[in-house]
């Protein structure tokens, strides 16, 4: 089950209601599956959510739907990003420690665990998974009718330039950015282009599945930028942090230094990801469109 457009699909909005459904039905199955522990399957159901966010984002200008099925599937996640952030705290200070092979952050961590399993015991998770089923349903049956105003690669064409361009900019805001929201927004754009790019690799697999490798790793790293902003700001306005203030403090530093050297990488990469002009972009998709579909 692939997240991309496909020979067989009869038109591009074929094609949306096919990979819409192929997302909504794996969600479903996620859902379902006893394998998969809870923080596992929050985690995998955020993921397809934004997946779905990506995909309407490529046609957003030639879909009159897309302001209301964004927000239906943006509020859906939100019911389940309580118990993901904490998680997520947890996850974090683990990378941070891998990454910079640092030690005597235990307290550190088994604090973190016990808030994640503490949110857990007092969320409301089956109610949160239950109302995100009947969304996913609902928004199923609605698939099935979705309709675009232009057809072909016109459809397609300009919320994957408006995307990209995007991107461009918010890579130089981050660049010049003391804040953490620019390299938050960067980070939003980088993995819609990411989505997208993975939806068109059928144009040119070769070029775009490289492309697309690229575009995750500078998502990922700028999602560990991200992160880190988070469990730093929790740390900093947190009230009664158990143990030594000075083993907290610490922990911060080391936050900052990881922060740094990854504000590093992602400039490296993205000025190479994002040195083309946004509409030559456009162009040389769109031919590698016109070759694809006359094969």
């Amino acid at each position: 089950m692939a997240y991309c457009l496909e020979h067989s699909d009869k038109n591009t909005q074929s094609a949306l209601r096919r990979i819409a459904i192929e997302e909504i039905d794996a969600a479903l199955v996620e859902m379902d599956d006893p394998a998969m522990n809870l923080h596992e399957k929050v985690h995998q159901l955020r993921k397809r959510a934004k997946r779905l966010r990506g995909l309407l984002r490529l046609v957003r200008p030639a879909f009159p739907d897309f302001e209301t099925e964004n927000a239906t599937i943006r509020d859906a996640a939100r019911r389940l990003s309580g118990l993901r952030d904490r998680e997520g705290m947890v996850e974090t200070h683990d990378k941070l420690v891998a990454a910079l092979d640092i030690e005597g952050f235990d307290p550190v961590r088994a604090y973190l665990v016990a808030l994640r399993d503490e949110a857990a015991a007092r969320a409301h998770v089956e109610d949160d998974l239950a109302a995100f089923r009947e969304t996913l349903l609902d928004l199923r049956a609605r698939a099935r009718g979705w309709r675009l105003t232009e057809k072909g690669f016109g459809a397609i064409r300009a919320g994957m330039e408006k995307t990209f361009d995007r991107a461009r900019k918010a890579r130089r805001l981050a660049a010049d950015a003391t804040d953490q929201r620019a390299i938050h927004d960067w980070r939003k754009r980088v993995k819609y282009h990411w989505y997208h790019t993975r939806l068109l690799a059928p144009l040119a697999p070769n070029k775009m599945d490289r492309r697309a490798d690229r575009a995750k790793e500078l998502s990922e790293i700028l999602g560990d930028h991200h992160d880190l902003a988070v469990l730093d700001d929790f740390i900093a306005t947190a009230d009664g942090l158990p143990g030594d203030p000075a083993l907290w403090s610490a922990f911060r530093d080391h936050i900052a230094t990881r922060q740094r050297l990854l504000d590093q990488e992602a400039q490296g990469l993205g000025l190479r990801l994002f040195a083309s002009p946004t509409k030559e972009l456009g162009k040389r998709w769109s031919r590698w469109w016109k070759r694809w579909r006359a094969a």
